[in-house]
């Protein structure tokens, strides 16, 4: 049983590290745009980026935690994305789907019957927060590595790419993630960045 695990923040400090070399044999989490890198397990809690990962097709081959993906059957997801009285965004369609709003649209995310997403409850922290959380309570680990969290200073490793178009960090996060470690006090948490990975 592999006993550490990686977070994934996505902050440009880690840009240049390569995590697979310095941990081989930790679990590595990311969140959100990570899906364009080497992850076991991948966390979205924003609405037009599970929209975005979907499409890509990454879903249907790797481990990925979305927060309210309850698919709906195909008779009444028209009527359903419709009534929000938004824009509609949409992928390919299928059987069944996947009906989100954020305040300018409506993403209706067709789905596979087959895939590897994760339904977790909607808890109002930030993706990173969330992937540390399930990393904790998974009780597989003694040892979390927060790679790449660079808080309100920090610019974005995936800056400029689709998903990231307002993104900014907020300043609660890191009070987030502090009351999550704080409730793990059997586990060593580290924080990294490419000054001193090791």
């Amino acid at each position: 049983m592999k006993n550490t695990a990686i977070i994934l923040g996505n902050g440009d400090s880690r840009k240049d590290i390569n995590y697979r070399k310095l941990w081989p044999d930790a679990v590595v989490y990311g969140c959100n745009g990570a899906y364009r890198e080497d992850v076991d397990r991948l966390v979205c809690v924003d609405v037009y980026m599970q929209h975005l990962i979907y499409e890509s097709g990454y879903c249907l081959d790797n481990e990925c935690y979305f927060n309210q993906w309850d698919p709906l059957p195909k008779e009444v997801v028209n009527t359903i994305a419709q009534s929000m009285g938004l824009p509609i965004v949409t992928n390919d369609d299928t059987n069944k789907a996947c009906v989100r709003g954020t305040d300018n649209f409506v993403y209706v995310t067709w789905v596979q019957d087959k895939d590897f997403v994760n339904n977790i409850t909607d808890i109002e922290i930030s993706s990173g927060s969330r992937a540390l959380l399930i990393a904790c309570e998974t009780g597989e680990y003694d040892k979390i590595i927060l790679l790449g969290f660079d808080g309100m200073s920090g610019s974005n490793i995936y800056i400029n790419t689709s998903g990231y178009e307002n993104s900014q960090p907020r300043s609660h996060w890191e009070q987030e993630r502090q009351n999550i470690m704080d409730r793990f006090p059997n586990i060593k948490f580290k924080y990294e960045n490419n000054k001193n990975a090791s």
